[in-house]
């Protein structure tokens, strides 16, 4: 019971101690490191002639140059779900590319048909550069060709 008690304690004085994260991504935080911006992004997804449940948001990811884009090395890929479009990542000042990829999983042609290269399966990708501004708020929407 004495050991319940030390672990129940120290669990406790872990849990109030950290900070709640969403306090990182709050510009007007005094705590918000200088030299650093939020990059919104917004993961919109395009109208197809496919059931919006079929068309699902694979990935989001950070390079710092086009070479490095291209190679698929990255110095930040971002947990994506279908369930959420904005995403705010805090990134030091500076010029960055990304990428983001969506597919179909619709059966038969229908993907296919729908614009998906490949058919089932087939992925779209956006990309593009931007810039961090000092404690400022870069948004960018995606744009699925």
């Amino acid at each position: 019971m004495r050991i319940f008690g030390k672990i129940l304690i120290l669990m406790l004085t872990m849990l109030m101690a950290c900070n709640d994260p969403s306090d990182i991504n709050d510009t007007t935080n005094p705590e918000f490191p200088p030299g650093f911006g939020i990059l919104d992004f917004h993961f919109v997804m395009p109208e197809y002639n496919i059931p919006e449940r079929d068309v699902h948001r694979i990935s989001l990811n950070l390079s710092y140059d086009v070479e490095d884009l291209y190679r698929e090395v990255y110095f930040h890929k971002e947990n994506v779900s279908d369930y959420k479009e904005v995403y705010e990542i805090l990134l030091p000042v500076g010029s960055y590319y990304f990428d983001a990829v969506i597919t179909c999983s619709c059966a038969g042609d229908t993907c296919l048909n729908g614009g998906f290269p490949g058919g089932q399966f087939g992925m779209k990708h956006a990309f593009d550069k931007f810039t961090v501004l000092d404690h400022e708020k870069t948004t960018i929407k995606t744009v699925f060709q």
